[in-house]
This record gives structure tokens, C-alpha cells and sequence, in this order.
């Protein structure tokens, strides 16, 4: 089966009960995919190739298989970078910081989370920039900003 839409989000879907649920586990970069395919926990198989470009997975994205079954993505746990910053100065400047290490970034609620890079807790820990490592399942993929520009 090949699902091109998506039917919604597991947590605004008010009869749970009425539908048994599979549930299809995946990476938050695959969240990024236009395309792909998954295995649920039942074992079965099914793709996803989504026809509307505004249309984007996020983890608790669920797909209608039928009448009396649903398909919900779930996203793994990654080990992240958490940073805090204490006030906006501190903000700007790890932002500043971050930016130009090309890494694709989520910003929310004052935290800054990016996957785990030997390079940037390098440059963490010599800038003595307070982080924390946790494992996250991220709702959506992270993403680069895109401010095009070139260096030299």
C-alpha cells in the first residue's frame, strides 16, 4: 500500500479507540523524505510518496489503511546537543557560533537542539558554552537555515 496523504496527527485524533494502530518507526531525517518506505510493528510493509508539496511528516503523522486501521510514525530517540542560553546576548552569539558550522538546527522555546558532532562540542566546551547530550524524538527534522551565501 502507498499512502499519498497524510490523514493527520495521532494526537488530535479523538476515537483512538475505534482504530487499531500500527505504529512505523523511523529517523527524524527520514521525516524530510518525500518518499519513502516503512515496516510497522505488525511486520507489514507500506510506502509513502506524498503528492501535496506542502504536506510534511512530523512524528505523530498517521495514515489511514483502513476503515478500522491506522498507520502512525514514530520517531527514534537520537542523541541530541541541548543548549540553554541564559539571556537573548548569549542566544545571539551561540546562534553566530552554530551558524557558521553549517549544521541544521531546531530552535524552540529558547533551546537550541542539534545532533551530536565531535566538532561542535569541540567548539562548546573551548568557548565553555553550558550544553547537555539527551536522547529527543524530535517532532520534525532539523533543518539548515538557508541564508545562501558563500565564504572567501
Amino acid at each position: 500500500m502507498i499512502f499519498t496523504n497524510i490523514s493527520g496527527k495521532i494526537d488530535d485524533l479523538t476515537n483512538k479507540e475505534d482504530y487499531h494502530i500500527e505504529v512505523a518507526e523511523l529517523a527524524s531525517d527520514d521525516l524530510s523524505k518525500r518518499v519513502i518506505r516503512v515496516t510497522s510493528d505488525h511486520g507489514n510493509e507500506f510506502g509513502i510518496r506524498l503528492s501535496d508539496e506542502s504536506d510534511e511528516l512530523k512524528n505523530g503523522s498517521y495514515f489511514l489503511i483502513d476503515d478500522k486501521n491506522i498507520l502512525v510514525l514514530s520517531v527514534i530517540p537520537e542523541k541530541m546537543i541541548v543548549i540553554k542560553p541564559k539571556d537573548i546576548d548569549e542566544m545571539g552569539k551561540i546562534a553566530h557560533l552554530l551558524g557558521n558550522t553549517h549544521k541544521p538546527i531546531e530552535v524552540e522555546d529558547g533551546t537550541i537542539k542539534l545532533a551530536i558532532d565531535p566538532v561542535v562540542l569541540d567548539v562548546l566546551n573551548h568557548r565553555q558554552i553550558e550544553y547537555r547530550t539527551e536522547k529527543i524524538a524530535l517532532n520534525s527534522p532539523l533543518r539548515h537555515v538557508n541564508l545562501a551565501h558563500a565564504h572567501g
